[in-house]
């Protein structure tokens, strides 16, 4: 008997959605996709064309040094913005007694101070130099400390340019040394050698966030920028890059590794964390088992009386009669605690055993045989099968 939910048309069919479909379903999330990424295009294209970076004098953002270089050109100084060795070399060259600014944008190497340290420019400034390019540069010195307060101090000391900065916070390194003839202002935050009377002046600035756009307004950071950068009428302003080719010895392999930042190894990393994180949140989650109510429920008589229809109908008496035969020898087990494994054979044992019926009476009953030639012999096996479950029951 086959089923048939009433609320189904009988030549209703499931159809797949197509590709069309899917989109027209899902324009919502598609748009808002396309919004962001037409955004984030825009955006890399506004920042592309954007300067930034740490004290670099072509950056506008609030770490970079534009501000300063702004008032260096006002004031007649050619700034001279270089990023590697040679390009320093080169600008240093072609200067009368320039101005080297060396900005701590990333590590030296022993070829690279020496390379520079050759060209013997009249001033060096040193921003926030690390041990090697104080070893190169000013190894009377040394790195004493890390302040960060944001409370003005005095200068105390006889600097020209610190007479006219005044008193600046102390927010950077300080330097300390055991010469006499140099004058160590705002606590070892800047120090200068113009009082040593040599050929090369060379100028220490630990207090070098005084020269970002975000600071140079504050206090007096201006007048000690303008003071100790612009001593002559060119600045090279050297920004060390990574990429420079005297970073590594000759003998060196350079992978692109060494050429990546650091800073990008990080991004990536948050970047996978990110992804993942996204992948754990928009993952399928399996909860509990929910029932659902079935569309149509069929009692058990309907379901037997519609096989029963279906045997009629075929004229399979054959195949009637084994069902009841199988299902009476299924439930004959189970009543006689027999295994499931036991055949008819073994059935029919004790169903004798247990009613005295002859063993030939019961094989007759439970074995497969022909079938009943009329609907009434079909009948008449059933109840046959059935007082014989009776019996046994009894028994």
């Amino acid at each position: 008997m086959t089923l048939v939910d009433p609320g189904v048309r009988p030549d209703a069919r499931v159809a797949t959605p197509t590709v069309r479909a899917r989109l027209r379903a899902n324009r919502g999330t598609i748009l808002v996709a396309v919004l962001l990424l037409v955004g984030a295009l825009l955006l890399a294209i506004a920042q592309s064309s954007r300067t930034v970076g740490l004290l670099d004098p072509d950056a506008t953002d609030p770490s970079g040094s534009h501000a300063v270089a702004a008032l260096l050109g006002d004031q007649g100084v050619t700034v001279v913005r270089v990023t590697t060795a040679e390009a320093a070399v080169d600008a240093l060259a072609r200067a009368t007694d320039p101005t080297l600014v060396i900005a701590p944008t990333a590590p030296l190497s022993d070829r690279m101070l020496a390379t520079v340290r050759g060209a013997h420019p009249k001033y060096s400034v040193l921003l926030q130099p690390d041990d090697a390019t104080l070893g190169a540069y000013a190894p009377w010195a040394r790195r004493s400390g890390l302040r960060t307060s944001t409370d003005e101090v005095a200068a105390d000391c006889d600097w020209y340019v610190a007479a006219l900065a005044g008193p600046l916070p102390q927010t950077g390194a300080t330097y300390s040394t055991d010469r006499s003839d140099v004058s160590s202002c705002w606590g070892g935050g800047v120090v200068d050698t113009a009082r040593g009377g040599g050929g090369e002046i060379v100028t220490l600035v630990g207090l070098a966030g005084a020269l970002t756009n975000q600071h140079l307004a504050d206090s007096g950071n201006a007048a000690m920028a303008l003071g100790t950068l612009g001593r002559a009428h060119t600045l090279v302003w050297w920004l060390p890059s990574a990429a420079d080719p005297l970073q590594f010895d000759p003998g060196t392999e350079i992978g692109i590794g060494d050429l990546v930042p650091t800073w990008v190894r990080w991004a990536l990393v948050q970047l996978g964390i990110a992804v993942l994180v996204v992948v754990w949140w928009r993952g399928r989650r399996l909860g509990r088992v929910v029932v659902e109510p079935l569309p149509v429920v069929v009692r058990a008589t309907e379901s037997v009386e519609g096989r029963a229809r279906l045997y009629r109908r075929g004229h399979a008496r054959g195949r009637a009669a084994d069902a009841l035969r199988t299902a009476a020898v299924a439930r004959l087990r189970t009543r006689l605690a027999l295994p499931r494994t036991a055949g008819v054979d073994v059935v029919v044992a004790a169903v004798s055993a247990r009613t005295g019926r002859p063993g030939a009476e019961v094989a007759a009953l439970l074995a497969s045989g022909g079938s009943p030639l009329d609907d009434a012999g079909l009948t008449g096996l059933a109840d046959a099968l059935d007082a014989l479950e009776n019996e046994v029951r009894r028994s």
